[in-house]
């Protein structure tokens, strides 16, 4: 049986429209993707560890933890600086314990995080700017505002990872960066006594986090 033209021409149109939507809803979407700036990724994670700092997290460690943790996963790239951190031991790791690695370092980054600001004194963060840094990467500085003028400085680099700009490195006070601190550290340990001694040591550094 043969459709008559105005029944063609009536399922054209509806193919035109629901393409045309669809290629909308697919650019809103991007649109959102592209919305927040390397400083707005950072201003963000600002914004949690001072709520945090103030209470409005809930009481305790574990309510700071829950408010950082997932700022983190929005704000960082986490799998890519945990494998950072242990340098070229992440090739001999399994899958299975590269999946675990990433989620020991999401959890050591969220109670370091927790434990060091966990009251507040009428401090603030302050974006200093945003300027262009090596491999593609943006820089975002920032300081940590003091009542007793004792600042410290917080400098990020970001990269764009689908589309998104996240955290993969945090600089204090313009001196060694954190992930190398980290990589001098886990691979001392990983060189010396194996990667289930470096699982055992951060492990350790997250329950003392917890408990101070």
């Amino acid at each position: 049986m043969r459709m008559s033209r105005v029944l063609k021409r009536s399922i054209l149109v509806g193919l035109l429209i629901f393409f045309g939507v669809a290629v909308a809803t697919a650019e809103e979407e991007a649109a959102v993707v592209e919305t927040s700036s390397p400083a707005e990724v950072v201003e963000s994670i600002h914004e949690a560890l001072i709520e945090c700092m103030k209470g409005s997290c809930g009481p305790g460690f574990q309510a700071r933890y829950d408010r950082i943790v997932a700022e983190l996963d929005e704000g960082f790239d986490l799998p890519f600086m945990a494998r950072i951190s242990i340098g070229r031991a992440w090739q001999a790791l399994s899958p299975a314990q590269r999946k675990e690695f990433v989620e020991l370092s999401r959890r050591y980054s969220a109670a370091n995080y927790a434990s060091n600001f966990d009251g507040y004194s009428d401090q603030s963060f302050k974006t200093l700017g945003e300027e262009p840094a090596a491999r593609g990467t943006i820089l975002v500085k920032t300081e940590f505002v003091q009542p007793t003028d004792d600042n410290v400085k917080f400098d990020y680099r970001l990269r764009k990872t689908n589309g998104r700009w996240r955290v993969i490195d945090v600089t204090l006070d313009g001196k060694v960066s954190e992930m190398t601190l980290r990589r001098a550290d886990y691979t001392s340990v990983i060189d010396r006594d194996g990667y289930p001694a470096l699982v055992e040591a951060v492990q350790q550094k997250i329950n003392n986090y917890a408990n101070e």
